[in-house]
């Protein structure tokens, strides 16, 4: 089977592995897979093909350019070299007819409804509908998150036609390893202000001043990186890093203890499968955060999560720190245990083959 996948996410961002993860494992289940995305050149060393569509834009306008661009590439490629199409929420309405002269069978991938506030937000969203309403009108699939995220699609747009597809982690690339001596908690992905990132610094205060030996360490980037930064030298036992390779975020999270979900209780991230929540829990780490649905895992309490209501986050991660530190190395086992009995790739890889395996049979028929 020959996909063609457009996004628009950058291979430079973190946010791609689940991409990249699942191209990987496609590919090594023998199909052809070509992703199409903005970046300004080909990545190297990945089993499937690379096509950038260089798209220097100002913010705003980026969405569109690239959609136009993605247009364009499709009018110009050859239909019998794709089989099916993956298409992001994005760049579908700058697509979607392009896909219908080609005779194409497509599914739509969303992996994010909109995380912004104001002006943006309404536009993005006012997107997000408007691909999701394509596809209940084409009969094309979709891929979400979670279930609450297939939920929130039959709310909005009364589409049942989803496929849940969540965040998984490579087992080998995340590990536990030598522990830091420093009890340490860690933070990666958007430093975003609506995140609920700025709690953080401020656990890390008021454990340290309850006599609780912690540090606390925040990768990314985002709108509140500057203040954040600004905490950090000014303290010894806070850091603040920019984004890193996943190879160097993966030895930095084997060495933590405490994995930090702060994502507040609001839609956008009751929707979410958070790919860090995987990742912490492959490297052994404990994983504390906000009770919601975005953070929870279905179906299971265990003691390596531990949620709370917003209210209490600061008392009860103070708590959890004290107690961690007896506790730590019989969670870290449960909590690598879990993760490879249940959060590999493979199950997210043989849903999205499935589907699009039954795309092409029943577009043929």
């Amino acid at each position: 089977m020959n996909v063609l996948w457009l996004t628009g996410r950058s291979f430079a961002d973190l946010c791609s592995t689940t991409q990249i993860e699942l191209a990987k494992g496609l590919c090594e289940k023998g199909h052809s897979i070509t992703i199409v995305n903005g970046d300004s050149k080909p990545i190297d060393d990945v089993l499937w093909e690379h096509v950038p569509l260089d798209i220097n834009a100002r913010k705003g306008t980026k969405t569109r350019r690239l959609g136009a661009a993605c247009a364009q590439y499709l009018q110009t490629a050859t239909s019998g070299a794709m089989d099916v199409v993956i298409v992001e929420w994005r760049l579908l309405p700058y697509v979607v007819k392009e896909l219908k002269k080609k005779k194409l069978p497509w599914a739509l991938m969303d992996r994010s409804p909109p995380a912004y506030r104001g002006v943006l937000a309404r536009l993005q969203w006012h997107g997000w509908k408007k691909a999701w309403n394509f596809a209940k009108r084409n009969g094309a699939p979709g891929f979400v998150v979670s279930h609450a995220h297939a939920k929130f699609v039959i709310q909005k747009i009364g589409n049942a036609n989803s496929v849940v597809i969540p965040a998984g982690v490579n087992l080998d690339r995340f590990q536990p390893g030598v522990r830091r001596t420093t009890l340490t908690m860690v933070y990666h992905g958007r430093l975003d202000q609506n995140r609920g990132v700025l709690a953080l610094p401020m656990l890390a205060q008021k454990a340290r001043s309850e006599g609780i030996n912690v540090d606390l360490i925040m990768i990314g980037k985002g709108d509140a990186w500057g203040a954040l930064k600004m905490i950090a030298d000014n303290y010894t036992f806070i850091e603040v890093r920019e984004s890193v390779s996943n190879s160097e975020l993966a030895k930095v999270l084997s060495g933590c203890h405490l994995g930090l979900l702060p994502m507040p209780d609001q839609s956008i991230w009751r929707l979410a499968s958070p790919l860090k929540r995987s990742e912490y829990l492959a490297s052994g780490l404990v994983v504390f955060g906000i009770n919601h649905s975005g953070h929870r895992i279905e179906q299971i309490e265990a003691p390596f999560i531990q949620l709370c209501p917003q209210r209490d986050f600061h008392a009860q991660g103070c708590l959890l720190l004290r107690n961690l530190t007896i506790e730590a190395e019989s969670l870290s086992l449960q909590a690598r245990s879990y993760a490879e009995d249940n959060l590999g790739w493979e199950k997210s890889v043989e849903a999205i083959e499935e589907t699009l395996t039954k795309l092409t049979e029943n577009y043929e028929l």
